[in-house]
């Protein structure tokens, strides 16, 4: 029996901008709703809010040490808002919280400011 793989235009683009990891493991289609990440990074899991303030960090989850959590940290960027600058970076705590704080500047100029809860992975090396 012969089987056809089925994208839709959407799943394609994503296949095509962030690789084959993009695509899900069945039909072909993609889990648009989390950043594609890295094999070694797959993991890593982005629960919470949209990271427009601390109270609605971005909570990066099963990140090992810092070095995993900043790369998750920058691939989410990238996903959420392709060809952002980093613009600045702070940490910051609050009721037993840890969080990452970065000024980005989006592709069309805006400034954004993007809240990440790190206390999962913070000073873990």
């Amino acid at each position: 029996m012969k089987k056809t793989l089925f994208l839709s235009g959407l799943t394609l683009f994503a296949a095509l901008i962030y690789g084959t990891a993009a695509l899900g493991e069945v039909g072909g289609t993609a889990d648009l709703s989390q950043p594609a990440l890295s094999k070694t990074l797959r993991h890593i899991s982005f629960v919470g809010g949209d990271g427009s303030s601390c109270q609605k960090a971005v909570i990066i989850r099963k990140a090992a040490n810092q070095a995993e959590g900043v790369a998750a940290e920058k691939a989410w960027i990238a996903w959420k808002y392709p060809n952002a600058k980093i613009k600045g970076q702070a940490v910051s705590g609050a009721k037993n919280k840890t969080f990452d704080v970065l000024d980005i500047e989006t592709a069309t100029g805006n400034s954004i400011t993007v809240c990440f809860d790190i206390t999962d992975f913070f000073g873990q090396w």
